[in-house]
């Protein structure tokens, strides 16, 4: 019989190894004796010290049975001696479950997030990973068995929880069904965190290791940012779909809330009103948990495109510029839908959906402009081979690598972007009263020169012979960002003062657009047009030279060879 189950043991061991060769090899390399007694017994203590920190709330009430108050509130009663104990434990359960969800959410997410960062990160250092890179295996499927197999002590370690899990629930009279359609929601965001986990240890190996850090840090700020927040009916709405605690207001409402006053973590407040466009998913838990499950699809889809790209490529660009068109599309479409959801003629309610639509735009822009991203010796190829022809068919050719090739500039693909996002969002700010949409329109077009001129600035820039470029890459973006705006703020200048026209260099503009006069507004879009004019020229004539001076390089070897 030991022979039998041995032989069944080996033959699933050997399915797995040919299936996913790499998903073997981390797991065997977590697989030790010593870190799975450790992480059986860290996982069982665990259990055992929240069952005691939520003993210590339980609601004990001393009362009698047949008092009208049990009857209402439905507490179990235990009698001791002459009294008697209302004990409330549907509501403690709750508690318990509510609170181990959010625990699990935090231990899988963040957990395996910050390992996976790790893991690429000390394989990159140690030049494993270019080893791993070079094996027949495909790249989805090399990153897939580091998905599954990094964090394979915290999927351990959650396996032994769940059964607490889901005793929880059902003692709190949960349905089995809803239970299981948080744990699926949790599945998916583990599917989208842990792909960008993996992007970012591809990306980020010129922190040092601190990528693990920051990536992971950065994932449980916005988990807990989104702890109790409430609907703003504007794009920020849209961050409650990246949180699998969205359905916990929706699990526990199985759970008889007129009878106990049941205060949860991650409540979510409002989220019954939450709407995308004009459906409103917030009514139902399942519309919320198809949403998000969408959400979280999409984008991990995304996530997708670059990391295979990068994995086998470390030159390329993250992202292709045909798929940067559908990635904004994508974008837009989601973001935007939550700003159109509730339409208010409430100066302030406009204003604040107008200022979380150009700040998501500004932000997306920048990411883009790092996707696109080409390498220096890619751009001086292209301007050598491709840059110049005097042909019509030549100059035709230039204009589809601007528009195509990933080895080009970068600034017409961020224009075409830029038009893909400015039009719908121009269409929206148009359904506003005439002072309000004036306003937004202008602030978008202040908001999208700005991107051209970072686009150009961080394109002339790189085109120089320059060392630790990735450092260079943040330094063009964030530095004309933030130190226009430090200026402005160390010398005093604000909204209502003198000079707050220069904020139009910063973005944001659209806390200021409505206080500046329409002279000293057209002013300042023209000095942005003759900024992106001058950088446009600075980068043709850098290009120019990289193409004439590798000509005059071969023409003078074709000289030298007959002469000689």
């Amino acid at each position: 019989m030991g022979n039998v189950r041995f032989s069944l043991v080996s033959r699933g061991v050997e399915t797995l190894g040919d299936w996913n060769p790499q998903l073997m090899r981390e797991i065997q390399g977590r697989l030790k004796l010593r870190s799975v007694f450790l992480t059986v017994l860290f996982s069982l203590v665990s259990q055992g010290l929240f069952l005691f920190w939520r003993y210590r709330t339980l609601d004990i009430r001393l009362g009698r049975c047949e008092t009208a108050e049990y009857q209402k509130t439905g507490k179990d009663c235990v009698q001791t001696g002459t009294h008697y104990i209302l004990v409330n434990w549907p509501e403690w359960w709750l508690q318990v479950f509510a609170w181990g969800s959010i625990f699990l959410m935090f231990g899988l997410v963040v957990g395996g997030t910050f390992m996976l960062i790790n893991d690429l990160s000390r394989e990159d250092r140690q030049g494993t990973l270019t080893f791993i890179s070079l094996s027949p295996q495909t790249a989805q499927t090399i990153l897939l068995g580091k998905m599954l197999g990094v964090p394979f002590l915290i999927y351990l370690a959650v396996l032994l929880a769940l059964p607490l899990h889901y005793a929880a629930g059902l003692a709190a009279q949960i349905p089995a069904v809803k239970i299981f359609s948080f744990d699926l929601l949790l599945l998916a965001s583990c599917l989208f965190y842990y792909s960008l986990a993996l992007l970012l240890g591809l990306v980020g190996n010129w922190l040092n290791g601190f990528q693990s850090w920051l990536g992971s840090a950065g994932i449980l700020m916005l988990l807990l940012l989104l702890k109790n927040n409430s609907l703003t009916k504007s794009s920020a709405d849209w961050l409650f779909a990246f949180s699998p605690s969205v359905m916990l207001p929706y699990v526990a409402r199985s759970f008889d809330v007129n009878r106990y006053v049941v205060a949860l973590p991650f409540d979510h407040r409002n989220i019954v009103a939450w709407q995308w466009f004009t459906v409103p998913i917030g009514s139902s838990g399942f519309l919320v948990l198809l949403f998000a499950l969408a959400n979280f699809g999409l984008w991990a889809w995304w996530l997708w495109q670059p990391l295979p790209r990068r994995f086998r490529n470390p030159t390329v660009s993250l992202l292709g510029k045909k798929q940067s068109y559908w990635a904004t599309a994508c974008f837009i479409l989601c973001s935007l839908g939550f700003s159109m959801a509730t339409p208010s003629s409430a100066a302030g309610n406009l204003d604040l959906k107008m200022a979380v639509v150009i700040m998501a735009h500004f932000l997306w822009f920048l990411l883009m402009i790092v996707l696109l991203l080409p390498q220096h010796q890619a751009l001086e190829d292209w301007a050598r081979f491709r840059g110049h022809y005097r042909s019509a068919k030549g100059r035709m050719q230039r204009v589809n690598d601007l528009l195509w090739a990933d080895n080009s500039p970068t600034w017409v693909a961020i224009a075409i972007n830029l038009a893909i996002a400015d039009i719908p969002i121009m269409a929206w700010m148009l359904s506003f009263p005439e002072q309000e949409h004036v306003a937004g329109v202008m602030g978008l077009l202040f908001n999208s020169t700005l991107i051209l001129i970072f686009t150009l600035f961080n394109q002339v820039m790189l085109l120089r012979s320059i060392s630790h470029r990735n450092l260079w890459v943040t330094a063009t973006l964030v530095g004309p960002m933030i130190l226009p705006t430090l200026l402005l703020i160390i010398f005093g200048v604000g909204p209502g003062q003198g000079g707050a026209s220069l904020i139009l260099l910063t973005p944001l503009s659209i806390a200021v657009i409505k206080d500046i006069s329409v002279i000293s507004a057209l002013q300042m879009f023209v000095l942005h047009l003759g900024m992106i004019a001058g950088l446009t020229w600075q980068l043709n004539h850098q290009l120019k030279r990289f193409g004439e001076s590798s000509t005059q390089r071969l023409l003078q070897r074709n000289v030298q060879t007959e002469q000689g």
